[in-house]
């Protein structure tokens, strides 16, 4: 049996009501309209999981901006019922390779958004223990812009028209604006640039990842290696494909975002993956302890982020994980 994979549909939903937005210039065109389209409740406030259904029953999807594609579990194809052939593909994740399973389903639903019929990749290996069903990823929830406000415990939607030039941040007229940039343009997740000790990195919002990580590569060109001093092993992390890959805790003098800089920063140097994605990593990943400080929007419509400081420790010096 052939398999065609396709977009997951977003919200086909009524207009909801719209913000009406001015843009920064004196002889500025009619305001922008913002529409919010959804929003989803999170189910915790230390992980982006998100109530579904999967042909009809409930289903716990995490909502992964890092993910390129929106997936099934393995074990999610038992618990539903679902039958699962094998595409002959593989995909990559941390952990190396994996071979790529698909299932069809008679409908996904993520909040209020339903699918349809449609057959969707089912990962075959992962080190990790998984504590949700599906994985919702950049093909389908950065259709549109994606605001994450994890102090809120929300998710919200939003369909722009003729907000080129408008400052999208409604909620803080002084959140930074950061553009899309880097070298990777082959892949839907965004990528955007920061600093590290100074030097400049390649960045991504992993919403799927729990803590922050560098790339030991990434860690060396800003001055800071596995052997020098203050770097302790972390035990090792796991993800998609079924190695597990070794981790530094360290602390890095200054990590800048935008016009944010931190001292003294805690993020993990992970090591470099048994086998590397044909998309490639990004330098640093930002996760769950970066998004818990931060209220983001992921502006698709204008190819930037806007992110304010909502207050906390961003990064926390975390243990060793096993």
């Amino acid at each position: 049996m052939i398999l065609t994979f396709r977009r997951l549909p977003l919200f086909s939903l009524p207009l909801l009501c719209c913000f009406a937005l001015s843009a920064h210039a004196a002889d500025a065109p009619p305001a922008c309209s913002y529409v919010p389209v959804a929003t989803l409740p999170m189910r915790a406030a230390s992980q982006l999981t998100v109530d579904g259904t999967i042909d009809g029953k409930p289903a716990v999807m995490l909502l992964d901006t890092g993910a390129i594609t929106s997936e099934l579990m393995l074990p999610a194809v038992e618990k539903f019922g679902l039958r699962m052939d094998n595409t002959g593909k593989y995909e990559y994740g941390i952990g190396g390779a994996t071979v790529n399973y698909a299932a069809v389903v008679k409908d996904f639903s993520v909040g209020a958004a339903h699918s349809g019929k449609v057959a969707l990749r089912v990962i075959g290996n992962t080190a990790m223990a998984s504590e949700f069903d599906a994985i919702v990823g950049a093909d389908f929830i950065l259709q549109a812009d994606l605001e994450i406000a994890m102090a809120q415990k929300q998710l919200r939607f939003f369909r722009a028209t003729g907000c080129k030039d408008t400052f999208l941040a409604y909620w803080d007229k002084d959140a930074m604006e950061i553009p899309f940039g880097g070298t990777m343009t082959a892949t839907v997740n965004p990528r955007f640039i920061v600093e590290l000790n100074g030097v400049k990195l390649e960045a991504m919002i992993d919403s799927g990842a729990a803590r922050s990580v560098v790339s030991r590569k990434a860690a060396e060109r800003a001055g800071v290696t596995v052997g020098s001093p203050g770097v302790t092993p972390a035990g090792k992390k796991a993800g998609i494909g079924a190695a597990t890959v070794e981790s530094w805790s360290a602390a890095f003098e200054t990590f800048t975002i935008g016009s944010e800089t931190i001292k003294n920063a805690a993020i993990d140097i992970l090591d470099t993956p048994p086998q590397g994605s044909p998309y490639g990593f990004a330098d640093v990943l930002l996760g769950a302890d970066f998004l818990r400080a931060h209220r983001v929007l992921f502006a698709m419509s204008q190819q930037r982020l806007y992110v304010s400081y909502t207050g906390g420790e961003v990064f926390v010096r975390g243990v060793a994980a096993h």
